[in-house]
């Protein structure tokens, strides 16, 4: 009698099991959702979100005002703890410095999750692809594959940035675009390591709190087939421009660096940058293990043709370091953070 109550119960068990790979099989498409459930506090099963409908053209490169508008609205909300879901089901197109966002959006500390609820976009689009590709999940989720593709987090602190992850980068650059291009690919760790020890003049180096990066990248072609690669790092915080005429307001009388002269003069975000980098932006420290600020970026990307664009997106301007001369309208938005986006090239 026992043996059959064991088998019955073992049966029991394995239903139950097998209706739960099934759940699990038929709504991969769910799996951010179920993921953002794990966000919020138990016992919030009957609680009514309000629905967000993103952008359809959820693109911070192309829609800019729009996307930063979306995050600044749902901030807002959850700030007031109201329940919200971001909804992403009617989203047509995405890009990589949008997901990376969306992600350090999720698990900044600023932001109120537990009142978080967000959904995938419809299984069946180009949209949920991309997802997909990119691995937003295991970015989310905190995992990094050993021949690292995406969901790495580095630290503010230059004696805590993972070199590792940055070889890994590398070794993954170098395996898509071939051996024979390793010598021309050589800048990108010092290019990555320049920008994860926060040298843009804003970052207080002395604090013991850190901060996490995320950086991930994606593998694509463009219009004439040639392979591209690109990357993407978010800084979530306050923005470097804010930082910056904080510092000038704040300033004591005294000799004061040069660029508070252009940022006090100048009322466009985007020309004070394309006035400030090409000068020297630089790090505000002489601390050893600190680096030479957005200006060595600068000097790298653009004297080399195998970088297509490299934008750097905060606040409320949007700069190619590829053609600093062309800068676009300041967004009507601010952005309170800083995202490093580059493509790659190798022609």
């Amino acid at each position: 009698m026992r043996k059959i109550k064991d088998r019955a119960k073992q049966q029991r068990i394995a239903r139950k099991k097998h209706r739960q790979e099934l759940r699990a099989r038929h709504s991969r498409g769910d799996r951010l959702l179920r993921y953002s459930r794990r966000l919020r506090e138990k016992g919030t099963k009957n609680i009514s979100y309000t629905s967000m409908d993103a952008p359809t053209d959820f693109s911070i490169l192309d829609n800019r005002d729009s996307v930063i508008k979306y995050f600044n609205t749902v901030k807002r909300m959850l700030d007031q703890e109201e329940y919200t879901q971001m909804n992403l089901h009617k989203i047509t197109s995405i890009d990589l410095p949008t997901l990376c966002l969306l992600g350090a959006f999720m698990l900044d500390r600023n932001t109120k999750s537990k009142y978080l609820e967000v959904t995938s976009p419809l299984s069946n689009s180009a949209a949920y692809r991309f997802f997909e590709e990119a691995q937003f999940e295991n970015m989310i989720i905190k995992k990094r594959r050993p021949d690292f593709n995406s969901g790495v987090f580095l630290s503010r602190r230059e004696d805590e940035v993972n070199k590792e992850a940055i070889g890994d980068i590398l070794t993954k650059t170098v395996d898509y675009f071939g051996e024979s291009n390793q010598q021309r690919l050589r800048d990108l760790p010092p290019i990555i390591i320049e920008i994860v020890t926060n040298t843009a003049d804003h970052a207080n180096p002395d604090s013991s709190y850190t901060l996490p990066w995320i950086v991930n990248t994606y593998e694509t072609k463009n219009n004439n087939g040639n392979k591209v690669k690109q990357y993407c790092i978010i800084d979530m915080g306050v923005g470097i421009y804010e930082t910056l005429i904080d510092k000038a307001n704040s300033q004591q009388q005294g000799r004061s660096p040069w660029w508070h002269t252009i940022i006090k003069r100048e009322s466009s975000q985007g020309e004070f940058f394309r006035q400030a980098i090409p000068n020297g932006l630089q790090s505000r420290t002489t601390l050893p293990q600190r680096g030479k600020g957005i200006k060595y970026i600068y000097d790298t990307v653009s004297g080399d043709d195998m970088y297509k664009r490299f934008e750097i997106i905060t606040n409320k301007t949007k700069v190619n370091l590829v053609n600093i001369g062309s800068i676009e309208k300041d967004s009507s938005e601010n952005l309170s953070a800083t995202i490093y986006y580059w493509e790659v090239c190798v022609e």
